[in-house]
């Protein structure tokens, strides 16, 4: 027979887990003394105590346990194994959770230590009014987002005819009453031919502060935000209501590189 202080030895857990265990029905002696009331286990019992140490270890609650040590499944590998390959999947999710949870920790370190890619120094440019044939999104009548409007833009922009600058393709802010949006991707052109589906949109004549973002463009609303919060304001820029522009020329590759650079034409005030 064993002892309380000899389980807790062996299995290195202390002899108040144990009495709980005994009291509240999971893990119970052979045998009680009459007299001093020491609890005394048979050693046929150290595989459960085993098990039920491991599940424990695990994150597995008492109830959980005792109906597993009622229904038979605890002393059965076969009927176990299942529950426990269950439970590692949920660990793995929860794992997958906190690496998410880390990454953005690094990420908004990252992003306080660094100035988001853009160049500190603007250049003042006034671009004559230019006219966009492309595809349009919108923030409150559209689906999915800019990105997925890209998705369907890239495909088709071969049907747009006479491209002033075959290179470079626009995307055009253009803010709206009551919070809209609209956005849309196109080549600047003649406008004269227009495909289906797509528009033709004239761009006004504008004064910009032009700006480069570099990395990927997930990164962007951030750049976007140093812009307006920090660059503007240390250049003794003021932001004017007009529409802002997204230049990709030949310096753009893909959307997750960190060496692609697009240019941010933000209007100002002359």
């Amino acid at each position: 027979m064993l002892t309380v202080g000899q389980l807790a030895r062996i299995f290195n857990v202390s002899a108040k887990t144990l009495r709980h265990y005994d009291a509240v029905g999971l893990f119970t002696p052979v045998k009680v003394g009459e007299e001093n009331q020491y609890r005394f286990y048979s050693p046929e019992q150290l595989p459960e105590l085993r098990r039920i140490l491991f599940l424990r270890s695990m994150g597995l609650g008492i109830e959980i346990i005792r109906e597993l040590k009622r229904n038979g499944t605890l002393g059965d590998a076969e009927k176990l194994k299942p529950i426990l390959l269950e439970h590692a999947g949920s660990i793995r999710d929860e794992i997958g959770r906190q690496q998410k949870l880390l990454a953005a920790i690094q990420h908004m370190v990252d992003y306080i230590s660094i100035t988001g890619g853009t160049n500190m120094e603007p250049k003042l440019v006034k671009k004559a009014a230019f006219t966009v044939v492309g595809m349009e999104w919108n923030n409150k009548s559209s689906e999915g987002g800019i990105p997925q409007l890209w998705d369907r833009f890239v495909p088709r922009e071969d049907e747009i005819q006479e491209k002033l600058q075959p290179d470079v393709s626009y995307g055009v802010c253009i803010p709206g009453s009551n919070g809209d949006l609209s956005y849309i991707a196109g080549f600047e052109t003649t406008g004269e031919h227009i495909p289906n589906g797509m528009i033709t949109f004239t761009v006004p004549e504008q004064t910009y502060a032009v700006f480069t973002h570099t990395g990927s463009l997930r990164r962007l609303g951030e750049t976007m935000e140093l812009i307006y919060r920090k660059w503007l304001p240390l250049h003794s820029l003021e932001p004017s209501q007009g529409m802002d522009l997204e230049v990709y020329d030949e310096r753009f590759t893909e959307p997750e590189d960190e060496r692609t650079q697009i240019d941010l034409y933000i209007p100002v005030k002359p």
